[in-house]
């Protein structure tokens, strides 16, 4: 698998999401081919990739949720 690059950009810049879905582009693409040649139909992968990455983003969301509540609880409790 080809290695992603470091942001080219700082946190902040406006242009560093793009950076981003550049430097990941070439190994999705990798990750998609190998899928396709084990037997996977294309369009269930993107579909599956697509499902993978909203269920991290939801995960993630609940994880600062959750972080979130335990800090104010704790200063809650000092």
């Amino acid at each position: 698998m080809t290695d992603v690059p470091s942001p080219a950009v700082p946190a902040g810049d406006e242009n560093r999401h793009l950076f981003c879905q550049m430097a990941i582009e070439i190994p999705l693409q990798e990750i998609i081919e190998a899928a396709v040649s084990a037997g996977w139909e294309e369009t269930e992968v993107l579909t599956a990739i697509i499902d993978v990455a909203d269920n991290l983003v939801l995960a993630h969301g609940s994880n600062a949720e959750l972080d979130a509540l335990l800090k104010a609880l704790k200063r809650n409790l000092e």
